[in-house]
Parts: structure tokens; C-alpha cells; sequence
């Protein structure tokens, strides 16, 4: 196929909003439109991992992940963590496990806030956030109001995906956050707080990776092409426009319209950097010609960091967990084998101590405030630590800091194009994400080891590393800060590196440039509830819907 040198649209990053931009582009301009997407990772097809839910654990480290490395980072005692990211067609919907989690809906409520749009509310996306979804009409979940029905991504919660898949925790987990007063909630109804069934996007226990749900029909694409950056015209007196890009091997394409990056929240402000857009002192640091003084870009990293934890059984032999005998049949790993998802707030004097502690006078954000939820708990039925045997002993679990307050920052290690960027993500550093992670965790103790279902069940928890102490209810706070810093760890949703309002205005282009827009989840203003996937699809079908000229489904329905 011959190399393209000029097409009307590109779009750079093949990932999950990549795919489903170019995807929407190509329905939506027809033919006569030339979009051509570049993935600068290989076309996963034919991959067994990528399809089978537990073997995706198999694809972290591997040819399909960049696997960045952080810097050593010294609130958690100068680890380095790896940062997976999809380097594949299809990007993260490729590695993820498949959680369909929005935000709660004063999180969108924030981001509109900050960017002064209310397109940006939860209900200014939720017609978007509809339009990526095929929701099973069967769940008991499928609200026609909150959910929609003829998207390429099929939702389910796990009681409506088989009629098989009966973990027999459900009804025992449910009724121990019961005894601690957790009532359930909808999911995905922009209602975090309480107990709401996991959502999930396997089909029948198959990936549905953006390539594939979204189609790409239409598209030019072109695997295993990495981008060193974005060439701009640069005319006397006008703005700089976005006219091509410069790949790696040296070759250029031009673009006659606009040029779209997708390639994440931690690819994408390295390549900004790399064009010239960004901190002025730190393109100089490395002699890249300035495009625009942008100071926004690569600062207001953030991620869901977490705690997790694996539990031993009081009595394994009742066929509880997966790897016994009794869970054999196939439709037990047809998905991530877990049932519910519990968000819960930080009590008023914890959020009131540790908001003082911070110092924080200008919450921007609206992290801080009252009512809204602070941590994720998930109780899974499956241990995924290394050594353990799979017999049936053991269930694991998270608990995930949903609003985090520390923020970290992504740059360039040189002007080289194949150095990975530096990371600094400067995880649990504040008093507020301090206070919220140890408040989680205590609470799924007390749900595990002080409840009397979670004291029928659980034998104690299992400490990670030989000689360290297990947590328990009489562990201090300093005990559980401790293990935190020891063993915590992101669920891998970095994203704010470019964010609207910042970097990137409501109809996501990129200040002080014409003719470049960004469509990842590095535009996040502020941190979201949930799991990305399903804001991320929202998002590139905004994107795609601006790009195209429609008029907003938001704005629409108050013309109504």
C-alpha cells in the first residue's frame, strides 16, 4: 500500500479514543474525506492474551505496553513503578480488564466548573456517554434515561452476563457492607456513593477492543509508525498552524484540516514537548524551538492510586473463591470475577482535618467538599499475587483512592523522540489522599474481619511481603500509611497532563495553535470517580461530533 503523504485528518495514537475518532470522522464526512490514524505499536490480532480475560494480566510488560518507568518517588519510599500503556491498535482497551465505571456526577460537574462550559457536566456528556454504549437491555441496570442502547461497546453487570456466572460471595459480600450501612445504588446512573453492581464491556468473555467495537471503516491506518512530533507553519504575526507530522524515521505527513492527538495522558505532553508546545524553560533545557509558551503542559498528573490486598479464606473448602473444584466451569472467568464496586466519602471531621492539614485555601477543584466519594473498594474472588496457590483459598482486593489531591508531572528526558518520558507522579503526598486511602482501607477491614458475615469468611488478611505484619483492626494509622508506601500502586489511569481549560480549550484545541486538537485522557482538568474507559469514549464521540461541525446534543436539548 502506498505510503500516504497528505490526507485531511490525522490522527496520531491508535488507542481507545483514537479509534473511536477516526472511526466517527470517517462515518461522518464519507468518502470524499481522506483519515488516516497512526499507531506507533503493532496490530494485535491474532494475540490469544488479548481476547481472554485472565490472560490480559500476561499482557503488562510485554511488546504490546510501553511500560514506562517513573523516577524513584519519594513519597512512597523513592519506588519506581512501572506505568503500563497500550503500544498497540486499540491502545488500553487492549490491556485494561474492562470496567465500565463513570464518574459520579458532581465529579463532571467540577470539570465544567473549571472550564466555564457546562458541556462539560455530567449531563452535558451524558448523551455522548449513551451514544459509545450497547447496553444488555436484560440488566436490571438498563435505565433508558442514563444508559444507551445502540453504541459498538456492549455493557453488562455480571448477574445478566451468564446465566452461570453465580459467584457464590455475591449475596454474602453484599450483606456485609450491609452491616456497615452501605445501601446499593444503580451503577452507572452518576450516583457513586454506596454499592452498585460491576459494569463490565467483555462480551461473552471477549475483549472488545476500540479497533474492533468501533470498526475503523473508512480509515487509513497504519501500525508500527512512531511519531517524533507535529510540524507547525509559523507565519509572521499569525498563529502557528498545525500542518503535519514528522515521523520517527524522518518521513512527513501533511494534513490539509487538523492534526488530533490520542496517544495518552503520558505520550502526549512528552509529544506537545517535543513540537515546541509547552514550558518555555523546559524546551530550552533541551534546545527545542519554542512553538507556545504553554506552562500547562505535562504538570497536573494524576492517577488512581491504590491499595491492594489479598485475604485468606476461613473456609476454603465451602468453594468460595476461584480455583476450586466447585467455580470450574467456564463461565466463571468470562470476565473479572468480582460483583460489586463500594464508593464511599471520607467522613466530615477526616475531610475537614486532613483539608486543614493541606493548607489548601483555593480548592479549585472541588476536592475538598463534602459529599463527594473519596475511595473505591472491589472484592475480588481470585488472587492475582504471584507464589499464591490457586486453590481456592484466597480472594483479593482494591481500594482505590478516587479523588486524589497529589499532583505529579510528565517532561522530556532529551529531544530524542525514543526516550521515554519522565515520570513523577508524586503519589500520596497529601494529607487529604493520606487520610481517604486509610479510611478505605479500614473499611473494607471492618467489612472482612469486624462484620459477622466478613468474620464467617475471612481467615486474616495476608501480608505481601515475608516478616511484615498483617492489617487488622487494631492497626494504626501510621501501620497502614506504612504499608501503603511499601506496596500501594496506580490502577494505571494516569491522565490531567493537558488539561481543558489549560491546555486545551472546551472544544479540546490546543490553545495559542491552530489546526490541533487533543482526544485522550490527558485532558482531564481534574480527577474522576469510576474507570476512564467509559469517559473516554464520551469524550472522542464529543470530539468527533465538534470536529464534524454537529451541533451539541447538549445544547440541542436545551433548545428543546
Amino acid at each position: 500500500m502506498e505510503f500516504p503523504t497528505i490526507v485531511d485528518y490525522i490522527v496520531v495514537g491508535g488507542g481507545l479514543t483514537g479509534c473511536a475518532v477516526a472511526t466517527r470522522l470517517a462515518e461522518r464526512l464519507g468518502p470524499s474525506v481522506s483519515v488516516l490514524l497512526v499507531e506507533a505499536g503493532p496490530d494485535p490480532s491474532g494475540n490469544p492474551n488479548t481476547t481472554t480475560p485472565m490472560a490480559g494480566f500476561a499482557l503488562e510488560g510485554s511488546e504490546l505496553d510501553w511500560s514506562y518507568p517513573s523516577s524513584p518517588i519519594p513519597t512512597i519510599g523513592d519506588r519506581v513503578l512501572k506505568n503500563p500503556a497500550g503500544k498497540t491498535l486499540g491502545g488500553g482497551s487492549v490491556l485494561n480488564y474492562g470496567g465500565w465505571a463513570r464518574g459520579d456526577a458532581s465529579d463532571y460537574d467540577a470539570w465544567a466548573k473549571i472550564v466555564g462550559d457546562e458541556r462539560w457536566s455530567y449531563d452535558g456528556l451524558l448523551p455522548y456517554m449513551k451514544r459509545s454504549e450497547k447496553f444488555n437491555k436484560l440488566d436490571a441496570n438498563a435505565n433508558p434515561q442514563q444508559h444507551g442502547f445502540d453504541g459498538p461497546i456492549k455493557v453488562t453487570g455480571i448477574s445478566a452476563s451468564d446465566p452461570k456466572r453465580r459467584y457464590p460471595l455475591r449475596e454474602p459480600i453484599q450483606k456485609a457492607w450491609a452491616e456497615l450501612g452501605i445501601e446499593r445504588v444503580p451503577s452507572g446512573s452518576g450516583k457513586l456513593a454506596g454499592l452498585s453492581e460491576f459494569l463490565e464491556t467483555w462480551d461473552n468473555g471477549i475483549r472488545q477492543p476500540a479497533h474492533l467495537a468501533y470498526g475503523l471503516a473508512g480509515v487509513d491506518v497504519r501500525t508500527e509508525i512512531a511519531v517524533h512530533k507535529v510540524l507547525f507553519e509559523s507565519l509572521s504575526g499569525k498563529t502557528p498552524r498545525a500542518t503535519g507530522i514528522l515521523l520517527v524515521d524522518g518521513r512527513q505527513i501533511q494534513a490539509r484540516k487538523e492534526i488530533i492527538l490520542a496517544t495518552g495522558a503520558l505520550r502526549t505532553p512528552q509529544l506537545l514537548q517535543l513540537s515546541g508546545v509547552g514550558p518555555a524553560a523546559a524546551l530550552a533545557r533541551h534546545s527545542i524551538p519554542l512553538i507556545y509558551d504553554s506552562p500547562g503542559v505535562g504538570t497536573n498528573l494524576f492517577d488512581h492510586f491504590a491499595l491492594f490486598q489479598v485475604f485468606q479464606l476461613r473456609h476454603p473448602e465451602r468453594g468460595l473463591a476461584l480455583g476450586h473444584p466447585a467455580l470450574a466451569d467456564p463461565a466463571f472467568v468470562k470476565g473479572l470475577p468480582v460483583d460489586w464496586v463500594v464508593n464511599e466519602a471520607l467522613t466530615p471531621s477526616l475531610l475537614k482535618q486532613a483539608v486543614a492539614e493541606d493548607g489548601d485555601s483555593d480548592d479549585t477543584q472541588g476536592l475538598g467538599k463534602t459529599g463527594r466519594t473519596h475511595a473505591e473498594t472491589m472484592i475480588l474472588y481470585i488472587p492475582y499475587v504471584p507464589g499464591l496457590p490457586f486453590n481456592g483459598t484466597y480472594i483479593a482486593t482494591s481500594v482505590m483512592l478516587t479523588l486524589p489531591t497529589s499532583r505529579g508531572t510528565v517532561g522530556l528526558a532529551s529531544a530524542s523522540p525514543t526516550d521515554p518520558p519522565v515520570i513523577e507522579p508524586n503519589y500520596f503526598a497529601t494529607a487529604m489522599d493520606r487520610a481517604a486511602l486509610v479510611h478505605g482501607a479500614r473499611r473494607l477491614l471492618q467489612c472482612l474481619t469486624g462484620t459477622t458475615v466478613g468474620q464467617d469468611l475471612v481467615e486474616t488478611e495476608v501480608a505481601p511481603v515475608p516478616g511484615m505484619k498483617p492489617l487488622t483492626l487494631e492497626s494504626s494509622t501510621e501501620e497502614i500509611e506504612e504499608r501503603i508506601r511499601a506496596v500501594g500502586s496506580p490502577h494505571f489511569h494516569a491522565a490531567g497532563t493537558c488539561a481543558l481549560g489549560s491546555v486545551v480549550d472546551a472544544e479540546l484545541r490546543v490553545k495559542g495553535v491552530e489546526g490541533l486538537r487533543i482526544t485522550d485522557a490527558s485532558i482531564f482538568p481534574a480527577p474522576l470517580g469510576g474507570h476512564p474507559q467509559a469517559t473516554l469514549y464520551a469524550i472522542a464521540e464529543r470530539a468527533a461530533a465538534i470536529i464534524a461541525g454537529e451541533k451539541d446534543e447538549f445544547e440541542k436539548a436545551g433548545e428543546v
